[in-house]
C-alpha cells in the first residue's frame, strides 16, 4: 500500500487485516521490503498490489484472497 506521495508504503495481510507501517521509510523500495518480509513467513504475490499473508494466517492456513 504506496502513500500518495510515493515517499512511504505500508503492507496489509488480506486475511486478518494486520498492518506493517512504514515499510518505504526504512527499506526505500517495495522489493527489498517484499524480499525480507518472505523471510519472517509473509506469503502472497511478488507484486505490491497483493494479495499478502501475515505469518499467522499462513501457519494456520488462511486464504489470502
Amino acid at each position: 500500500m504506496h502513500r500518495s506521495d510515493g515517499t512511504d508504503f505500508n503492507l496489509r495481510c488480506d486475511g486478518c487485516g494486520l498492518i506493517v507501517r512504514g515499510l518505504g521509510a526504512v527499506l526505500h523500495r517495495w522489493d527489498l521490503a517484499w524480499s525480507l518480509l518472505r523471510r519472517y513467513g509473509w506469503v502472497g504475490e511478488r507484486s505490491a498490489g497483493g494479495p499478502h499473508g501475515c505469518p499467522r494466517c499462513a501457519r494456520h492456513g488462511a486464504p489470502v484472497t
